[in-house]
C-alpha cells in the first residue's frame, strides 16, 4: 500500500471536485458538487469560486450551473496533443476510420469512469455526443468492453458502487442484468451499445490490455447511426474488424 504522508488532502479534496466535470457536459449546481464529491458547501463553494477565479470552471449566472471553464479545455486539449499514448493510437485509429468509413472512440479507465483519448468521426455519428470528455462505464461499448473482462473482484466492487441512472430507455439499470451481458460479452469477444446512450446511436466495443500488466485498460468502440445500419448488422460487418483494431492497439499501449 502506497503511503499518503507526502499528499496533499487540501489537493486531492480539489482534484475531486474537477475530475466531477468531466463526467457530464450539462453542469452542477453547489448543492450537486457537495452531494456528489462528499464535501461540505462551504468548502465546496471555496474551491469552486477560486477555480472561476482561475478560468478552470465557468458559472452561468442563468442557471446557476457550474461548468468547465477554458483554461481546462485548453489544459485538456494540450495533454492530448503531446500524449505519447495518443501519438501510438493516432494512425491506427486513422487508418481503420478510412478503410471501413466507421466512427471510432479510445478510451481509457480511470477510477470509475472511462476517458476519451481520441475520436475519429464518421460523416454519419457528427450529430451524436454519446462520449464526452468522461463517461460512466455501464452505458457505453467502450465501458462494458472494458467491465467485461476485469478481474473478477475488482468488477464485483465496481458494481457495488455503480449508481445505473438511465441515459435512455434503453440503459441498463439493473445491476443483475448488467452482470449478465457482461458475461455475454466475454462469450462473443465484444460489446454493444443499442442506443444505451443516445437515442438513433449504437456501437460495438473491444477490449483494450497493457501487455506489461496483462490487464485491461480501456476499450475501442466502433459507432453508427440506426438509420445506417441495424444493430445486427453492424455486428455482422464490423465486429471482426474492431477486436482486430483492439488487439493492435493493445500492442502499442504500456500503461
Amino acid at each position: 500500500m502506497k503511503s499518503k504522508d507526502n499528499a496533499s488532502e487540501t489537493l486531492a479534496k480539489g482534484l475531486k471536485i474537477l475530475d466531477l466535470f468531466g463526467v457530464s457536459d450539462a453542469g452542477y449546481t453547489l448543492n450537486q458538487i457537495a452531494g456528489r464529491v462528499g464535501i461540505n458547501k462551504t468548502s465546496v463553494y471555496r474551491y469552486v469560486n477560486t477555480y472561476c477565479e482561475l478560468g478552470y470552471l465557468q458559472r452561468d449566472e442563468r442557471t446557476r450551473l457550474y461548468k468547465l471553464g477554458v483554461r481546462s479545455l485548453a489544459l485538456g486539449h494540450a495533454m492530448l496533443e503531446n500524449s505519447e499514448i495518443v501519438r501510438l493510437v493516432k494512425p491506427l485509429v486513422d487508418e481503420a476510420h478510412e478503410r471501413h468509413n466507421v466512427h471510432v472512440d479510445v478510451g481509457i479507465v480511470s477510477g470509475d469512469a472511462i476517458y476519451l483519448i481520441y475520436r475519429r468521426e464518421s460523416k454519419y455519428t457528427t450529430a451524436f455526443r454519446s462520449f464526452s470528455y468522461a463517461s460512466d462505464l455501464y452505458y457505453l461499448a467502450t465501458g462494458k468492453a472494458a467491465m467485461a473482462y476485469m478481474e473478477p473482484e475488482e468488477l464485483r466492487q465496481l458494481v457495488e458502487r455503480l449508481e445505473l441512472h438511465p441515459k435512455t430507455d434503453k440503459t441498463i439499470t439493473d445491476k443483475q442484468e448488467l452482470l449478465e451481458e457482461l458475461r455475454r460479452v466475454t462469450e462473443l469477444g465484444y460489446s454493444y451499445n443499442n442506443e444505451e446512450s443516445v437515442p438513433g446511436l449504437i456501437a460495438i466495443g473491444a477490449p483494450l490490455y497493457s501487455l506489461r500488466t496483462n490487464k485491461v485498460i480501456g476499450g475501442v468502440s466502433f459507432d453508427s447511426a440506426t438509420d445506417t445500419h441495424t444493430m445486427k448488422e453492424f455486428e455482422r460487418l464490423y465486429s471482426t474488424y474492431l477486436v482486430e483494431l483492439a488487439k493492435k492497439i493493445s500492442a502499442v499501449v504500456s500503461l
